[in-house]
């Protein structure tokens, strides 16, 4: 009987560094941030301060036109660690990475050699919108962007396993992507359509194993569809920020929002663009003078990126959306590096200029570290620092000396969600929610910004049976880690009872 080779852990960690080099610069790079901005943090940011008030309540939906994907894994998460930063900053990124990975192993599957997937994950870094804003303050566009990694994944996965148990990871990995943001749509319909386009894929696309995933995808998203449609009002909360048909300009509106697609597009892959060019042309001796046909994982890439903006241009076209901002073409773009890396792979005879990509995507991504720890800690908004940075604790303790609350109820998160981190039994409400006023439990803590009375509050306190008068509400001045000479004045009423 042979001998059966066992490795030692330590042996197996030093194959995993040498064959993964790239994945693991990734997965390090993440998990740093994770402990380093739970450990500077002093609160939570508008978005993460969202999250903060939706953790532990498991809805098939939830407002701000938003999708449940990302809350539904924070709320997992903080029922097992705990509601706090530290968990937040998991959830992101630990998605983060898995986008990342996905990436690689989806284009490994693909066929692509290993030099470019691993250039293609790690020129990430390259995009901005996901190298910095996605790690200093997104949240939805990381869970659409991150879902449709994994679409991406499941699709290569099924292209090669052809069976019927990637065929329903498929459908579920798509359902995550529409269901992590919905703009994704136009990439998992540039996906399908992509794979259609290419003769070997077309086969298994069309297999009977494709209704399995189509019932899967049907069943994971038809409960938030039907919650949608009876939630109308949320679901189309934030439609004004695309300024369809601005000023009745029919035409003119549509002509902007081309622009700013075309704009925003170059701008969202400016810097990967401007290094591929820079490794082009030094690599022009070694150019291929007859370099091989395209792979079908090639044709894939490139044909999702192109239907994917196609898409967007006719629904710009169909809507007649005047605003296309480059944080909503993650989903659409997050694949251009590995496209960048693919052709450089195939046209060039050497491996030098996809290590140069790794290693100036690597620095791009560590350019971030120290950028993001002084934004956090020190930028300022204008006139005004942070607003993860206010004395949230001291609001807390303020507040909790005037009375008992068990919900707090403010215009937006960012109060609700921060003072959540103190206590997690506190029940948050914001405008936002759907039939927020029925979450409304007393003793009840309403609260916002600035000393004047805010009409929102106090419509809501309104709709809770509650009248307060002037003289009920009390006012505090909270300063900025940091800066202790900018403050914010918060006012407050504390509610016993009806």
């Amino acid at each position: 009987m042979p001998a059966i080779l066992v490795q030692s852990p330590v042996s197996r960690i030093r194959t995993f560094v040498s064959e993964y080099p790239a994945l693991l610069f990734v997965l390090v790079y993440f998990a740093f941030q994770v402990f380093f901005l739970t450990m500077i943090s002093n609160g939570a940011g508008v978005d993460d301060a969202e999250q903060l008030a939706y953790v532990g309540a498991l809805q098939w939906g939830y407002g701000g036109s938003q999708p449940p994907l990302y809350t539904w894994i924070n709320s997992v998460a903080g029922s097992v660690l705990g509601i706090r930063l530290f968990t937040i900053y998991l959830v992101k990124f630990g998605m983060l990475a898995s986008l990342f990975a996905s990436v690689y192993f989806g284009a490994r599957l693909l066929g692509l050699p290993r030099a470019v997937a691993a250039a293609g994950m790690v020129g990430i870094f390259m995009l901005p919108q996901i190298a910095w804003e996605s790690q200093r303050t997104l949240t939805h566009s990381v869970g659409g962007t991150t879902g449709c990694a994994w679409a991406f994944l499941a699709f290569a996965w099924h292209l090669k396993s052809r069976s019927w148990r990637s065929a329903a990871l498929l459908g579920l990995a798509f359902a995550c992507g529409l269901l992590g943001k919905f703009n994704a749509s136009f990439f998992l319909i540039a996906l399908i359509l992509a794979g259609l386009s290419i003769p070997a894929y077309r086969s298994v696309l069309l297999s009977r194993k494709s209704v399995l995933s189509a019932v899967v995808f049907i069943a994971a998203v038809t409960p938030t569809g039907l919650w949608a449609l009876a939630h109308t009002e949320n679901l189309l909360a934030r439609t004004h920020k695309f300024e369809m048909n601005a000023g009745g300009q029919l035409l003119i509106s549509r002509l902007h929002g081309e622009w700013k697609l075309f704009l925003n597009s170059i701008l969202f892959a400016g810097v990967a663009l401007v290094f591929f060019l820079m490794a082009w042309w030094r690599s022009r001796a070694q150019r291929i003078s007859r370099p091989r046909d395209w792979m079908d994982g090639e044709k894939l890439i490139a044909r999702v990126l192109i239907f994917a903006l196609g898409g967007v241009f006719i629904g710009v076209l169909i809507s007649g959306a005047a605003e296309v901002k480059d944080r909503w073409l993650q989903p659409m773009l997050f694949l251009t590096p590995l496209f960048l890396s693919a052709v450089l792979g195939r046209a060039i005879e050497s491996d030098l200029p996809l290590k140069r990509f790794v290693v100036v995507g690597a620095i791009c991504g560590l350019i971030v570290i120290p950028g993001l720890a002084v934004n956090i800690l020190y930028a300022r908004d204008g006139k005004a620092p942070s607003i993860g940075q206010l004395d949230y604790a001291r609001l807390f303790a303020v507040t909790r000396a005037d009375g008992n609350y068990q919900t707090v109820v403010s215009d937006g998160p960012q109060l609700p969600g921060n003072l959540r981190l103190f206590d997690n039994s506190i029940n948050p409400v914001h405008l936002e929610m759907p039939n927020a006023v029925s979450h409304i439990h007393f003793p009840a803590l309403f609260v916002w910004f600035g000393e004047d009375v805010n009409p929102v509050v106090m419509n809501l306190m309104s709709s809770a049976g509650v009248a307060a008068s002037p003289a009920e509400i009390k006012r505090i001045s909270l300063s900025y880690k940091y800066y202790p000479d900018k403050t914010d004045a918060v006012s407050y009423v504390i509610v016993q009872a009806r």
